[in-house]
């Protein structure tokens, strides 16, 4: 989504990881960073690297509209306020910019199954972060960009399936009836949104066929579930079925069964006479 040959302003850039990435990429990087430890990994890969609290204003104030991308990859959820810092992100940026986000999504079929169960229990990472401060789902999501005054124009998910994070949820302790109703929901399994967004000011026509387009980019992952979820339940029924037939065919190997067939075959020559 960042592109090659950009000037992108990278915030929460951690060590690098994503950073390195970028500058293979031939983009000009300047990081932001809260941990002073990590941001010593920075110097020498990024071309301006600050050590700030995104929390305060003042990180962002000695930047202006001068960055293709700003980037913000598993931050916005750790922050107080972070409508107040996309606003700012939102200004960082040249008319022709974007703004690249992810964010985790709280509705994930293994946080709603724990909370069935009682349970909301923080981690080192992952959904349950615990220096997450700010959760997430599609609709907040994208109320947040909106009132940014941006526009989602790319949309992407990271998908887990159920019973698969790091919340380690039991499948044996949920009733398929629980799981079919969590699942029915398309952004289930939905454990993160990647995102690019640009300005909202553009022309009303560019504005419809956006919408028009994320409408279809829905309802396109609406039906891609919806065919995953019947594929594994015709499994399921043909799993079903199978042990089935081997309980028949064990039942049929069976002493007594070879010993009552001349019954059984009785038996049907009579209820076949009384019809």
């Amino acid at each position: 989504m960042v592109g090659w040959n950009q000037r992108v302003l990278e915030l929460g850039a951690a060590s690098g990881h994503v950073t390195r990435a970028l500058v293979a990429q031939n983009c000009r990087v300047s990081a932001i960073e809260y941990d002073g430890d990590a941001a010593r990994d920075l110097n020498g890969i990024a071309e301006r690297v600050v050590v700030g609290d995104l929390n305060d204003p003042a990180t962002l104030a000695g930047y202006s509209a001068e960055f293709d991308v700003v980037l913000a990859g598993d931050v916005l959820e750790h922050l107080l306020d972070p409508q107040a810092v996309l606003d700012r992100m939102a200004k960082l940026i040249v008319p022709t910019g974007r703004v690249v986000l992810s964010l985790p999504n709280i509705a994930h079929a293994d946080v709603r199954l724990s909370l069935l169960r009682g349970r909301w229990e923080y981690k080192s990472w992952g959904l349950l972060d615990r220096t997450h401060v700010r959760f997430f789902t599609l609709k907040s999501v994208r109320d947040l960009v909106r009132q940014a005054a941006l526009r989602i124009v790319a949309l992407e998910r990271v998908r887990v399936p159920a019973f698969e994070s790091e919340l380690a949820v039991d499948r044996d302790t949920v009733p398929t009836a629980v799981l079919d109703e969590v699942l029915a929901d398309p952004e289930s399994e939905t454990y993160q949104f990647v995102l690019t967004a640009v300005p909202g000011d553009t022309d009303l026509e560019t504005a419809d066929l956006s919408a028009k387009y994320q409408e279809l980019l829905d309802e396109h992952h609406r039906l891609r579930v919806e065919l995953t979820q019947r594929s594994l339940a015709l499994e399921r029924e043909r799993a079903r079925r199978l042990v089935a037939e081997k309980d028949v065919a064990r039942l049929q190997a069976t002493r007594l069964f070879r010993y009552t067939r001349g019954l059984r075959k009785f038996y049907g020559a009579l209820r076949g006479s009384q019809e």
